[in-house]
């Protein structure tokens, strides 16, 4: 028996030494199994940064599609900050950058570029480059904001968007994105070369709307029941301004004077219609130093009615190229005698100013401010602020015009 029971022992260990050993040996296997792999698959193994690089020169479909070799790949070229591709992958760009609470990306298509920045997954900034001057033709841009069908998480979240520099070759594909914004409140756009024509139509949501330096913009259609706040700077376009009883601050900065010929007073009275209950505004002078003639064929618009009156204005900002003559102070004294509450004025003093024929300029005007509100004094206007340049016997003579419409206790300052 103890033979046997030696030799079954003997048998056992030589049994778990085999096994032992295979394990050794598939262990020396898998590692260099792992080592060759390591050794074939280098790339996967740089930096983020590098690999992002990489992506970046590359077509952004090809970027996209490396999301499927490996976990390690999976989100790596969502952190890029560069792509190529084609203008229809913009779409696609847009959704990267929101899917970041603050990102930065430069996207390169055919014939220009865009770069793209998120803050805080509310306010996008869309910057074009103008792909040179064969990009550079003449178009007309439809916007509808706050659209009624639903639209994906990502896209309802922006309340803020600014572009800059968009021409006709992407400005369909622009319209494509904005057109899911829901929530949108604010819209700038900036330095559009070749853009003559905006039509905007927006939903309750929307509330400002900035346009600023769109050179080649001479019509302008706007539709924003809920709008509170318009700026405009640039040349005199033709204006309707549809259904925007909410207007409390309105900026018309047309120091460049106008934009279309031949210029229609028709116009111009429209849109002072439209923007009299506002309670700040910004305006060009010379818009009130238009000839007389001018005037003629729709002065009877407003000369039987008694209601042309800022009555909700508290700030005026008024822009004009000098206040050193009796023309530009007469203009302005008009028409502060219809705005009967104002409390705040700052002249800014501009040389680049357009100036219009002073000849029987403020004629219209005068005549008109004095028959409807001639007993007027502003009360609570006391405090005038200048910018700009403006002589010392310029400010004496500004001063004494301005005490007879305006308190005795009137204070005259300079700001920067």
């Amino acid at each position: 028996m103890g033979k046997k029971l030696r030799k079954k022992k003997r048998k056992n260990r030589n049994k778990k030494l085999r096994q032992h050993k295979e394990i050794n040996a598939i262990s020396k296997q898998i590692e260099n199994i792992d080592l060759e792999e390591k050794k074939d698959d280098l790339i996967s193994r740089l930096e983020d940064d590098i690999l992002c690089h990489i992506l970046s020169l590359v077509p952004l479909r090809c970027a996209v599609q490396t999301s499927l070799l490996s976990n390690r790949w999976r989100n790596l070229w969502r952190k890029a900050i560069e792509f190529q591709g084609t203008i229809e992958d913009f779409p696609r760009v847009i959704t990267s950058v929101l899917e970041s609470s603050d990102r930065r990306m430069l996207f390169h298509f055919g014939q220009g570029s865009i770069l793209a920045t998120i803050k805080d997954r509310e306010e996008v900034n869309l910057s074009f480059s103008d792909g040179g001057p064969g990009t550079f033709s003449l178009f007309d841009w439809n916007l509808e904001l706050n659209p009624q069908t639903p639209s994906s998480q990502l896209f309802s979240c922006i309340k803020n968007i600014h572009l800059k520099s968009v021409n006709k070759l992407t400005s369909q594909i622009v319209s494509s994105v904005i057109s899911k914004l829901q929530l949108l409140e604010s819209l700038q756009i900036s330095e559009c070369k070749g853009l003559q024509s905006l039509n905007i139509e927006a939903g309750s949501r929307f509330q400002t709307l900035t346009i600023l330096d769109c050179l080649q913009l001479n019509e302008i259609y706007v539709l924003a029941y809920n709008l509170r706040k318009l700026v405009f700077q640039g040349q005199l376009p033709w204006f309707c301004l549809k259904c925007s009883p909410n207007l409390e601050t309105v900026i018309l900065d047309f120091r460049h004077g106008p934009g279309y010929n031949p210029f229609a007073c028709e116009n111009l009275l429209c849109l002072l219609m439209d923007i009299k209950h506002v309670k700040a505004l910004t305006v060009s002078a010379w818009l009130f130093k238009v000839p007389i003639s001018k005037w003629l064929p729709s002065a009877g618009a407003i000369w039987v009615r008694n209601d042309f009156v800022f009555n909700n204005l508290k700030e005026l900002c008024w822009i004009d190229s000098s206040m050193g003559n009796q023309s530009s102070i007469a203009t302005l004294t008009s028409f502060l005698r219809i705005c009967p509450f104002l409390e705040q004025l700052v002249i800014n003093v501009d040389p680049r100013n357009y100036c219009s024929p002073s000849w029987g300029g403020c004629s219209f005007w005068k005549d008109y401010s004095n028959r409807v509100a001639s007993a007027t004094t502003l009360e609570h206007l006391n405090v005038v602020k200048f910018k700009g340049v403006l002589g010392h016997e310029d400010e004496i003579l500004l001063a004494e015009c301005l005490a007879e419409v305006a308190s005795e206790e009137l204070k005259l300052m300079h700001v920067e």
